[in-house]
């Protein structure tokens, strides 16, 4: 094996090293005794990964997630309207709990 081979495979696992690592380009160079610009510059040269690649770990990988979006209309409220009361009524209201408000506006309006 060549020089050149033997320096590209050792940039290739440093390359890999700090792909798993997780760190930042700037720590890891600090941490592993490298300048950014060598990194950068074997980075460029190094092949192009893919997703497929061992280097991407599943908590890398892009997932897709199917998203139920709920209506958010709501129906428009209806209006009752006893003498000079206005009740404006929404879906799930009480029919019992109108009944006695109704039953007691008319009472008030009829005296």
């Amino acid at each position: 094996m060549t020089t050149k081979e033997q320096l590209r495979q050792q940039w290739d696992a440093r390359i890999a090293e700090y792909r798993a690592s997780g760190l930042t380009l700037k720590a890891w160079c600090a941490a592993h005794d490298c300048t950014i610009d060598q990194m950068k510059y074997w980075l460029y040269k190094s092949p192009k990964r893919t997703p497929s690649d061992s280097t991407v770990t599943p908590a890398q990988a892009t997932r897709f997630v199917p998203l139920a979006v709920a209506n958010e209309e709501k129906p428009a409220p209806l209006v009752l309207r006893v003498g000079p009361a206005q009740i404006e009524l929404h879906a799930g209201f009480d029919p019992q709990l109108l009944r006695e408000v109704v039953h007691a506006l008319a009472e008030t309006v009829s005296c």
